[in-house]
C-alpha cells in the first residue's frame, strides 16, 4: 500500500477497448460503396392478394395471371363444295330462270304472244308434249304452273346468294371437294372434284341456305311427278315412250338427281359442323 502511494508514475489511463475484443478492420472504399449501394435499394410496399401478381423492380419480367388467358382455337370445320356442284348450279340456274320468265310471263310468252319470240320459242314444241306449260292449262285457269314458278324465283334468288358468297367469300384450292369422285380417279377431269373452300361463320350460312334450299328444289319436283301420277298423267299421258323419255323424264329428272346429291352433300358437312361443336372444337375426322 505505501509503494503504491509513493509510484514515482502516474498510472496510465485505462483503455476503452476491451480485452478480449480487437479493433475493427475499417472497410475499404470499395466495399463500403457495395454495401452502401445495397443498403439503398429498396422494395416498394405491395398489398398482397389473391391471385395477384408480384411486380419487383428487380425482376426481368411482370408475370401475368394465368387465369384471364384463353388461348384462341382456330376452327378445321369448313364448307368445301366441289367444282362439280358449282358447275351444276351455273348450269341450271339459267334454264330455271328462263323457265321461270316464260311461265309468269304467259300469254305474251307463248306461241303469238308479244314476247314469245325468239326466246322462248323452243316452249311452243314443249307445251305439246307437257300440258302445264301449254294452252290447255293456261285456259283452265291451272294455278299449278304461276305456283310453281314462283318457288322458282323464290329457288333462284337463293341459289345466287349462295353463289355470291361462295366466290366473294371463299377460296379456289386443289382440296378434295365433299361428295366428289377422288382426284386420283378423275385423270384429266381432276380439277372437278377439287373445291372452293369457305370458312368461318359465313360457312354455315352457305351450307345452310343450299341445303334448304335443294331441299325446296328436290321436294318441289317430286310433287310435280306426283301430280301427274295421282291425276293420271292428264298432261303428259298422250307422249309415245320416246318422246316422253327425251323430253320429260329426262330433262325434269336432272332436277331429282343433282338437288339430292346436294342434299347429301351438304347435310354432311352440317353433320360434320354439329359433331365438332359437341366435342368441344376437336378435330372431326
Amino acid at each position: 500500500m505505501v509503494a503504491t502511494r509513493n509510484h514515482p508514475k502516474d498510472f496510465p489511463p485505462p483503455s476503452t477497448e476491451s480485452p478480449t475484443k480487437s479493433s475493427p478492420v475499417k472497410p475499404s472504399p470499395t466495399k463500403r460503396a457495395a454495401r452502401t449501394s445495397t443498403a439503398t435499394v429498396s422494395i416498394p410496399r405491395q398489398d398482397f392478394a389473391p391471385n395477384r401478381p408480384v411486380d419487383s423492380p428487380l425482376s426481368p419480367a411482370r408475370v401475368r395471371p394465368t387465369s384471364t388467358y384463353i388461348p384462341t382455337r382456330p376452327s378445321n370445320w369448313s364448307h368445301t363444295p366441289s367444282n362439280l356442284t358449282l358447275i351444276w348450279l351455273a348450269i341450271s340456274l339459267p334454264l330455271v330462270i328462263w323457265d321461270t320468265g316464260y311461265v309468269l310471263l304467259r300469254p305474251y310468252s307463248m306461241p303469238g304472244g308479244s314476247l314469245q319470240w325468239p326466246l322462248w320459242t323452243p316452249y311452243e314444241l314443249y307445251g305439246t308434249v307437257d300440258y302445264v306449260y301449254g294452252w290447255k292449262s293456261y285456259n283452265e285457269h291451272n294455278g299449278w304452273t304461276a305456283a310453281q314458278g314462283s318457288i322458282n324465283a323464290v329457288e333462284t334468288a337463293a341459289y345466287l346468294w349462295y353463289l355470291y358468297v361462295v366466290y366473294a367469300h371463299g377460296r379456289q384450292t386443289k382440296r378434295q371437294g365433299r361428295g366428289a369422285p377422288r382426284k386420283e380417279k378423275m385423270g384429266w377431269w381432276e380439277s372437278l372434284a377439287e373445291s372452293r373452300t369457305v370458312e368461318g361463320k359465313t360457312a354455315t350460312w352457305a351450307v345452310l341456305v343450299a341445303y334448304s334450299t335443294a331441299w325446296l328444289t328436290f321436294s318441289k319436283t317430286v310433287l310435280y311427278w306426283l301430280n301427274e301420277a295421282f291425276s293420271g298423267f292428264a298432261n303428259i299421258g298422250h307422249n309415245d315412250p320416246l318422246s316422253l323419255l327425251f323430253l320429260w323424264i329426262i330433262p325434269n329428272g336432272a332436277w331429282l338427281v343433282f338437288p339430292l346429291y346436294m342434299m347429301y352433300v351438304f347435310g354432311q358437312e352440317i353433320l360434320q359442323g354439329l359433331d365438332f361443336a359437341a366435342s368441344g372444337g376437336r378435330k372431326i375426322r
